[in-house]
């Protein structure tokens, strides 16, 4: 199997512009053609674990994304009022589970975790959520709730674009955040980063096989 080293993931991009991150090595990342039929990026030796990452859900109770890993978390990080990459990757992801078998659809968490707490309420994160899929999870991060977490997953910060006094929220501008879903597979044991362009079919295959494998 052929493998390369980077120093960082260059392929890690803000959404909407060509800012990109290098924050040092992550792990052993094997290139997408030879990661024994995964269809995104998979990173061995390590793989990247879940983060230490506790936010409030919709509902108002503390989720911690360590408790549950036995089966497949998909992880992302964006804001409702996102007119293209956050819309267009929840669509994508809940037509790749739906995909799935109802027992690998059980085994599957999809995570979305606001960085725009001043405008996605619970409550209005929960409403888009359930355009998508009433099962998946929302976070309430933002603020001085993730950047570490981005940190640890070598993800860009999030970037906000100052309102000018008396404008409604993102009225010239909105939020700069990473476009990268992660997979974290059961116990941890394989982790796969897709990075946009990810079709339906690709996200639901690199599903399957997390769970085969886990």
């Amino acid at each position: 199997m052929r493998r390369i080293w980077v120093a960082g993931l260059a392929l890690l991009t803000l959404s909407g512009c060509s800012k990109s991150t290098d924050d040092g090595p992550v792990g052993e990342v094997v290139s997408a053609q030879a990661a024994d039929g995964y269809k995104g990026t998979l990173i061995s030796d390590p793989p990247v674990p879940r983060p230490a990452l506790v936010l409030p859900d919709t509902e108002g109770r503390l989720y911690d994304l360590q408790a549950d890993a036995d089966g497949v978390t998909a992880l992302f990080f964006g804001y409702t009022q996102c007119p293209d990459v956050c819309p267009t990757t929840m669509a994508d992801l809940a037509s790749a589970k739906r995909e799935l078998s109802v027992a690998q659809q059980e085994r599957v968490t999809v995570v979305f975790v606001t960085e725009d707490p001043a405008v996605d309420t619970p409550d209005v994160l929960r409403e888009w959520l359930d355009r998508f899929d009433q099962d998946f999870v929302g976070l309430v991060g933002g603020d001085d709730r993730t950047p570490q977490v981005l940190d640890e997953l070598h993800l860009p910060r999030t970037e906000r674009h100052v309102d000018p006094p008396g404008e409604a929220p993102h009225a010239h501008g909105g939020i700069e955040h990473s476009g990268v879903v992660y997979l974290f597979g059961p116990d941890d044991r394989a982790t796969v980063l897709h990075s946009g362009g990810t079709t339906v079919t690709q996200y639901a295959s690199d599903i399957r096989r997390l769970l085969s494998d886990g």
